[in-house]
């Protein structure tokens, strides 16, 4: 499940909106009811590294370093900084070269109360042309987690 939150701009603010993106939320029900486990997947750099990229290092003052590829072939890296995180609740991280200052991605845990399952809530924000593409690699990175963790 995914929502997309569009921004409500008058005329004059319209001129500003071409920089900013668009929210993107998506959720999806994890196979585990361990919140030790999923906050291992989604907080540290090795967890992240089982499924969003190939290679994750923390450099242990904030600092992330994504890399996707093989470093001797086609590959890409991007930087990041750790922004806001709550134990067992929610990280966040900073892109070093995305210009929208108020762009981030969010990992949050929730517990069903229906069901005890816990939720992960994914926040991103993409340009208006890059939300369909953005979903379908989130997609893709849940798709991973659940190959590469059982989760």
């Amino acid at each position: 499940m995914f929502y997309v939150q569009k921004n409500v701009l008058s005329q004059r603010e319209h001129i500003c909106y071409s920089m900013k993106k668009e929210k993107i939320t998506i959720e999806r029900t994890l196979h585990s009811r361990s919140p030790r486990i999923i906050w291992n997947v989604i907080s540290t750099a090795d967890g992240l590294a089982r499924w969003i990229a190939d290679d994750v290092r923390d450099d242990g003052n904030g600092g992330l370093t994504f890399r996707w590829g093989e470093v001797w072939r086609h590959h890409e890296i991007r930087a990041a900084h750790w922004g806001e995180r709550m134990k067992n609740d929610f990280v966040r991280w900073h892109w070093d070269d995305d210009e929208d200052e108020d762009a981030y991605i969010e990992l949050r845990l929730n517990k069903s109360d229906v069901t005890n399952d816990y939720l992960l809530h994914i926040t991103d924000f993409a340009s208006p042309d890059e939300v369909e593409g953005l979903i379908g690699l989130w997609e893709d990175n849940l798709e991973r987690l659940h190959r590469n963790t059982g989760i």
